[in-house]
This record gives structure tokens, C-alpha cells and sequence, in this order.
């Protein structure tokens, strides 16, 4: 029998629709010597806004429910695919998605949004691997965010009892092609009756999948595996930045004690999102934005 490779994406944010809401704009920005496919609403000069950084095998929607509603609140929000996800540009060169580099991109789109809009430094949210490239951001000094939420997310790699099924889609990604890990995964959850997302849903599940590289999949959960931990390098960095790790209680990541750790251990405020599990952003958005507005008030 295959692996179960689809226990190795189901971290995954699914969006709760996918029908761009009013008001949220889908554009292409150049970062890196290739453009950066970036959702946006709100932006507005003299305005607070956030920039949100999906994880592993997401995208810029992941956020799709939660931009509309930081509009409402008066919060701009800007999302993006990294490099090689969903409509990013993507690259062949395994070395292009270390984690320095993902991170210099953050502050790419924070300066594009600065010139293009006027605005300043924004609330920076990571979602869990995005919460590892935002840690190196700030860690950096790539960015100065006006306050840094971690997300579902760790101090470094993830612990070996979770890795779950990641190794062995590393291991497939270096014989098959990403259709044919789509066909087991698809199989797989068939067998299990696993409930599907509505049709639209697992449409736009299926396309995003095959819209990645196999190379930053690869490269991605390479760091998911491996990455040391930033905690160290990130504490005297937020010194003076306002700080909240955040996480759902049901968060099957990182365990929520690790969370809890390394919110102690950065000096920083904590908070769990009750009959959430780790994707908060599709699983309660309205609970994630009261949650951050109070965090950003702080």
C-alpha cells in the first residue's frame, strides 16, 4: 500500500468559498526576478494594514475570508502565494526557496505596498510554515513590522512525531509527478469517506495543487523537517515589537505545548482560539480577526 501522502498536506488551510469577495483585488507584483500573484483589499493611506503568510501547500487564499472582514474593521490585508505556489512565479533551483530568501520576499511586498499605497509598516502575520518565514524576517531586520503575530505555528521545524507522512512525500516527489500523488491522495480520501469541501472548493484544491512546483513543495517541507530553531536569533529582535503567538486549540502542528513554550520563552503574549483546530482563518474567521484586532490594540 502507498503512503498516505494526503497526511502530509492536511495541514492545509481549506477555504471556506472561493468567489473573490467585493472590495478584494488579485494582482501580480514583481519580486525576485519573478512576479508574486498577491490579494488585497482595504489599503487605504494612513490606514493600518496587515500582511498574512500562508504555509506549506497553501496560498493567498487561505486568507480569503479574513481580508474582507480586517477591511471591515478598518484593516487593510494583503496576501500572497510564495515563490512557487499556487499562481507565484516559481523557480527550478532548489536553492532559490531558502528560507532567507522567502523571507527578503515579505519585505518585498511590505515595500511595494509602501510605495504603491503610502502606507507604513504593517501587522505581520505568519501561518504555520509561513510563521517560520516571517521569524526569519523580523529576525533579520529584513522587516519592522508594526507587530508580528506567529500563527499555528513553531520555533523551528516541526517535532518528529508530526512529521507524519512528510518524508515520504518528499520521497515521491523525486519519482512521481504531482498529479499522480493528487491521484492517491484523491483515492485515499475516497476510501476513508473523508466529507469533500463543496464542488467549487475541491475544484480550486485540485487546480492550486497542480499550480505549485514540485520543487518548492520539496524544498518547503525539507524545512517543515529541518529547520533549527529561531527563537533565539528572534527574542531580542521584537524587543520593542508588540508580539502574539496564536494558536487553535485543536491545532494538530505544532502541539500547542510547543506553542505555549515558545511564546514564554520570546517573553511575548499568548493566545488560544477555542474549537479551532490549525487553520483558524478557514475554520472561524470571525474569531481570528476579533482575536488579532484585540492583539493589535495591545
Amino acid at each position: 500500500m502507498p503512503p498516505d501522502w494526503s497526511a502530509s498536506v492536511g495541514h492545509v488551510s481549506t477555504p471556506p468559498f472561493i468567489d473573490l469577495p467585493p472590495g478584494v483585488t488579485i494582482e501580480r507584483w514583481p519580486a525576485r526576478g519573478t512576479e508574486r500573484a498577491v490579494m488585497h483589499t482595504g489599503l487605504v493611506a494612513n490606514r493600518p494594514w496587515a500582511l498574512l503568510v500562508p504555509g506549506f501547500t497553501g496560498s493567498k487564499e487561505d486568507f480569503i475570508a479574513v481580508l474582507p472582514l480586517l477591511a471591515e474593521a478598518g484593516v487593510g490585508a494583503v496576501s500572497f502565494d510564495q515563490l512557487g505556489q499556487n499562481e507565484s512565479g516559481g523557480s527550478a533551483d532548489a536553492g532559490d526557496y531558502a528560507l532567507p530568501l522567502l523571507a527578503a520576499d515579505v519585505a518585498v511586498i511590505a515595500d511595494t505596498v509602501a510605495e504603491r499605497f503610502g502606507l507604513a509598516s504593517p501587522h505581520l502575520l505568519g501561518h504555520s510554515f509561513g510563521g517560520l518565514v516571517v521569524q526569519e524576517a523580523v529576525a533579520t531586520g529584513m522587516i519592522r513590522p508594526a507587530s508580528l503575530t506567529l500563527f499555528c505555528t513553531g520555533p523551528g521545524a516541526l517535532p518528529r512525531e508530526r512529521w507524519g507522512a512528510v518524508p515520504d512525500l518528499v520521497a515521491a516527489l523525486e519519482h512521481s509527478d504531482l498529479a499522480e500523488i493528487w491521484r492517491i491522495m484523491h483515492e485515499m480520501d475516497e476510501a476513508e469517506e473523508t466529507v469533500p469541501p463543496p464542488a467549487d472548493v475541491a475544484a480550486f484544491l485540485e487546480r492550486r495543487w497542480h499550480a505549485n512546483s514540485s520543487v518548492q513543495l520539496r524544498e518547503f517541507a525539507l524545512l517543515l523537517m529541518h529547520q533549527p530553531r529561531l527563537t533565539g536569533r528572534l527574542r531580542p529582535a521584537i524587543a520593542d515589537i508588540p508580539t502574539t503567538v496564536m494558536w487553535g486549540e485543536d491545532d494538530d502542528a505544532w502541539p500547542v505545548e510547543i506553542q505555549a513554550d515558545m511564546a514564554a520563552e520570546l517573553g511575548v503574549t499568548s493566545v488560544e482560539l477555542p474549537g479551532v483546530g490549525h487553520s483558524p482563518n478557514a475554520q472561524d474567521p470571525q474569531a481570528m480577526v476579533d482575536a488579532l484586532l484585540r492583539a493589535w490594540g495591545r
